[in-house]
């Protein structure tokens, strides 16, 4: 199995040239957990609704666009508002599908899905009352294109929210989380995806749209630029990644960073490790 993965990686890479990417090292993903907890009032970040993914949003927007939210929505405003007098200009195009901005507002939307809906809350219930655990969830496997094709009702939503709360001297971004177990994508082993999406035509007033695959992907669609892949590595061959647990995803270990930095310990569906189970032994 392991060969046919490697061989699947091999074809994604070769048609991924002239694919678009934006690259930032370990460290400053490293410094956007740490200074969101600094920066951030600590009934902000306690506000912040893990089951839909908005702490995941401020994290990767921060680390992105090298900026930390001025504004987080805790009375019906905007969910993230960040100011770019600080940001890299060169790739606020692409990460915004605009560089004419001050200011960038986020608003956050997460795909339905029975796994954080249905079968997440029983397994939870039945732990905490200590009786038996719900059935085995099962989720079918579906491409990235599927997954922006069901997320297109929640970009709509966000793009609606933007037209009344944001104003057009604004980038106006959707930011769409889909969790791995409500829609596992076949190409979560690839290591770059965004060749093999189609072409988003999201509604009027939306500048960008980011995709959060989770666990292991994030992209963005900019009028500007089209699809770009989020990656996230090290920019020197002498640094090694960060030590994480087992079966974890590197954007897992960084939202469990963020998590304890912040002093958050309410549970979020996004943080768990994968395991492979089979007969006892004899």
């Amino acid at each position: 199995m392991s060969d046919s993965i490697d061989d699947d990686i091999a074809r994604s890479l070769d048609a991924s040239v002239g694919t678009q990417v934006v690259a930032i090292s370990y460290d400053v993903m490293d410094a956007a957990t740490a200074i969101l907890a600094e920066r951030l009032p600590t009934e902000t970040l306690h506000a912040m609704k893990l089951a839909s993914g908005e702490h995941l949003a401020a994290m990767l927007a921060t680390a992105y666009l090298g900026a930390v939210p001025v504004a987080v929505d805790v009375d019906g405003g905007v969910d993230l508002t960040f100011s770019l007098k600080a940001s890299d200009e060169s790739h606020l195009k692409t990460l915004l599908g605009r560089d004419d901005a001050e200011f960038a507002d986020f608003e956050v939307k997460s795909v339905p899905g029975t796994f954080r809906e249905k079968y997440l809350p029983a397994a939870t219930r039945a732990m905490e009352r200590r009786e038996k655990q719900p059935p085995a969830h099962l989720a079918k496997v579906v491409s990235a294109n599927d997954v922006i094709e069901v997320a297109a009702s929640m970009i709509g939503k966000a793009a609606g929210q933007l037209r009344d709360k944001s104003s057009p001297d604004r980038a106006r971004v959707a930011f769409i989380v889909s969790h791995f177990f409500d829609r596992p994508y076949v190409e979560c082993f690839q290591p770059l995806i965004s060749q093999a999406l189609a072409p988003l035509k999201p509604p009027e007033g939306v500048d960008a749209v980011w995709m959060y695959f989770a666990p292991s992907h994030v992209l963005v669609w900019s009028a500007a630029g089209g699809w770009s892949d989020l990656l996230l590595g090290s920019f020197t061959e002498e640094e090694n990644g960060p030590e994480h647990a087992y079966g974890m995803e590197l954007l897992q270990y960084y939202e469990g960073l963020f998590l304890e930095r912040a002093g958050i310990d309410k549970p979020s569906p996004f943080f768990f490790e994968f395991t492979v189970s089979g007969p006892d032994e004899e």
